[in-house]
């Protein structure tokens, strides 16, 4: 992957990730809402989706979706010297999120909110560690032993 697309993949991630959690009210407020309301209440109605499977759970998981891009592209970026920094930077981001949503009037915060995203980062930063892991050639210098 060229630096230059990484960069800018990373940037364009950025920049939906803040249109999302800095949006003045829930994403799913609305028509969207009332479209998961409605898929919810069929999948429990048609037996397909379990009934204890329900809003708190899409969102929660929607949340852990999210950051596993970043920890996956921050990863590749920071390769192969800081990469431990990604799970501790995805940290760092969703506190300031969190945060910044306790003071908006129409979004809520939650620590468990706090946790799926920071599970998301860390998701994203170990398949990108294997996916380099898998690709990375020899090192050179390194004998092989038998």
């Amino acid at each position: 992957m060229g630096r230059t697309f990484l960069w800018i993949t990373t940037c364009l991630y950025v920049a939906a990730v803040a249109f999302i959690v800095l949006w003045p009210t829930h994403v799913d407020s609305g028509e969207s809402g009332e479209t998961l309301a409605r898929i919810l209440a069929d999948g429990h109605a048609r037996g397909w989706l379990p009934g204890w499977f329900g809003y708190g759970q899409v969102e929660w998981l929607s949340n852990v979706v999210m950051f596993v891009p970043g920890g996956f592209l921050f990863t590749w970026l920071l390769r192969p010297a800081r990469t431990w920094f990604v799970p501790l930077g995805g940290l760092a981001c969703t506190l300031a999120i969190e945060t910044t949503q306790h003071f908006m009037p129409g979004r809520t915060s939650s620590p468990l909110d706090v946790l799926a995203n920071t599970l998301g980062c860390a998701i994203g930063w170990v398949l990108a560690l294997a996916l380099v892991k898998v690709t990375e050639k020899p090192n050179q210098n390194t004998e092989m032993h038998s």
